[in-house]
């Protein structure tokens, strides 16, 4: 493996704490010095205010004390840095050299940043900057007795920075677990090290509602079972983390078709909001499209009736008219009965249900809506759906959903997904 380049860049001080004076600059560049000399650096550079400038010459002279060449332009050069006290300024100073080096495709570098002289600002900037573009940071410690680190005793600390990376990452994956973006967060999650982050459980957690936004219940509901919803990354979510297990169990383990299919149901309808909510509304229309099948053919069921399959011997004991029964048979294929969503709801008007009776009330508005759906680029068309086309289906298809089952606003709730309480906010730009 190719060796990188190593660049240091340091800031540099005035000199003037303890000490003033031509004592104060030889006294800091003796401790520059001895930075430079233990990282061996291919390349030094020095942020520097007009003040501190005459330090490096101070560091040239050690060099040629120690029979050693330290070239302006070659070993090192100097950026100015005159807003000491500024922290944006300071910021955009270091940031400009990061993208200097990092944007160079003739070599690949290794930036350490000595965030230890300079101004509180300078050495904040630093560190952040540093911290933001994930380069190395050092400070330089050793023994304090006078209130300083005395010459000859500095050690060079190399700033380990996993934790703070690791809770950024933490509150990304809160935000993307809200954003819907269960694969975004299983990825930042295989970065994280952090022995006291409940990886695993949260693992399992985005895995359970990238399956269960995929309708896969069996995996999401397994994934669910493994999260410790007790433990702290999960108290604010815990109440409706368990409203969620229990839905998913149902549907998975409950030995009541109607139950499954209307909890299916409710999930597939909050599938087409978070569609929605995220401004793709053809996919959210495709979505209630088939919710409004669902719903046709979860009622029909309770009639012993399939819509793949439709049994004329069911319509004769139910009394339907002769005239639908010979409207049905045209629809028959390889021996089969076979309707759709249209003569689903028309079947269930001709049974006196109260979902035929709405789809007959409103049949013009119906067919204008799922004309539109037809339309759309994922169905037949090449027209895109606007959210209040979105609108005006999700309430057709809710107000039919209410009238399935007297308990579906119950379903909705427990199948609607969990979202943290995103108290604590990171910079978004």
């Amino acid at each position: 493996m190719k060796r990188k380049d190593i660049i240091l860049f340091m800031i540099v001080g005035t000199g003037f704490n303890s000490k003033s004076g031509d004592e104060g600059f030889r006294l800091l560049a003796q401790k520059l010095y001895s930075t430079i000399t233990k990282i061996y650096p291919h390349h030094v550079v020095f942020f520097a205010s007009d003040r501190s400038k005459e330090t490096i010459g101070y560091i040239e002279e050690l060099f040629e004390n120690d029979n050693d060449e330290f070239i302006f332009e070659e070993d090192y050069h100097i950026v100015p840095i005159d807003a000491i006290d500024d922290f944006n300024a300071c910021f955009e100073v270091f940031e400009s050299k990061i993208w200097e080096f990092d944007m160079d495709i003739t070599k690949e570098y290794q930036i350490i940043m000595d965030y230890t002289s300079g101004t509180k600002t300078m050495s904040a900037a630093m560190a952040c900057c540093g911290m933001f573009y994930n380069k190395d940071l050092i400070s330089v410690g050793g023994d304090r007795t006078t209130g300083e680190v005395s010459v000859g005793t500095e050690i060079i600390n190399y700033q380990n920075l996993y934790k703070i990376y690791d809770r950024f990452a933490v509150i990304r994956i809160r935000h993307n677990f809200n954003a819907n973006r269960f694969m975004a967060c299983i990825e930042t999650l295989k970065r994280i090290v952090d022995l006291n982050i409940e990886k695993e459980s949260f693992l399992n957690l985005c895995k359970a509602y990238y399956y269960w936004d995929n309708m896969d219940f069996e995996n999401a509901y397994s994934f669910l079972t493994k999260v410790n919803i007790n433990q702290r990354h999960f108290i604010e979510i815990a109440v409706k983390l368990k409203k969620n297990l229990k839905a998913l169990g149902i549907i998975v383990n409950s030995k009541s078709e109607n139950l499954k299919n209307c909890y299916a149901l409710a999930s597939l309808i909050n599938n087409s909001k978070r569609r929605a909510a995220e401004y793709k509304y053809d996919d959210a229309i495709a979505r209630l499209y088939r919710s409004f099948e669902l719903i046709a053919q979860i009622k029909l069921s309770k009639y012993n009736l399939i819509s793949s399959d439709i049994d004329i011997d069911v319509l004769l004991e139910k009394n339907v008219s002769e005239d639908f029964i010979n409207y049905l048979k045209k629809m028959e294929e390889d021996g089969k009965i076979k309707i759709g969503l249209t003569a689903d709801f028309l079947l269930l008007n001709e049974l006196g249900d109260d979902l035929g009776k709405y789809y007959k009330e409103h049949e013009n508005k119906i067919k204008d809506l799922t004309q539109k759906r037809n339309n759309s680029v994922l169905a037949h068309g090449l027209e895109s759906q606007s959210n209040e086309d979105f609108e005006n289906f999700l309430q057709v298809v809710v107000d039919l959903a209410l009238k399935l089952d007297k308990d579906m606003k119950r379903f909705l709730n427990e199948t609607e997904f969990s979202k943290f309480d995103l108290k604590l906010q990171y910079n978004q730009f």
